[in-house]
């Protein structure tokens, strides 16, 4: 699964609205690669900027000249950490169109609003990864395309899912 973490100070996603539509947007992200819409996890965190530090320096807090040279403080940080499981990105190519993908989604949400902001995707052991105590079906099979269909786990036969021999 996709599991966004998106720390931020309280003063930005404030809004239930902006929250849903950007969730939604890192959604399609997957969606259109064929994963099931409730693999991917988005998580808002909002952390106060007495616990937030970037050089040191709170994030945001006012901009003084002892928090020079560097950015101004006063503007609010978003980190956000990705950890995929169903998928590994298989060469640089995909690795490059997947961030342009992020990029495009985060944009109007973070960019746009002058923020300042930093992912990075950590990719995770797809063995080490279970769906209500199912092991979720391979890539591309028929047992994930009725996952993503139905959006949810169900039971499935092992030779559906790609994984026969290997339960």
């Amino acid at each position: 699964m996709p599991l966004w973490n998106i720390y931020h100070p309280p003063s930005t996603f404030t809004s239930t609205t902006d929250k849903t539509a950007l969730a939604n947007a890192i959604t399609e992200i997957y969606v259109k690669a064929g994963l099931p819409r409730f693999y991917v996890n988005v998580l808002f965190q909002p952390i106060d900027p007495e616990s937030f530090f970037i050089g040191g320096v709170a994030r945001p807090s006012p901009n003084t000249e002892s928090n020079k040279p560097g950015r101004d403080s006063s503007v609010p940080m978003i980190r956000i950490r990705i950890e995929h499981l169903a998928r590994q990105m298989p060469n640089m190519a995909h690795k490059l169109r997947f961030m342009d993908a992020v990029d495009a989604a985060l944009k109007p949400f973070i960019g746009d609003k002058g923020y300042d902001w930093e992912y990075g995707v950590e990719e995770v052991d797809r063995d080490l990864w279970k769906v209500n105590g199912m092991v979720p079906p391979m890539p591309g099979t028929e047992a994930e395309k009725e996952w993503a269909e139905g959006n949810v786990a169900v039971p499935f036969e092992a030779e559906k899912g790609g994984l026969a021999g290997k339960l």
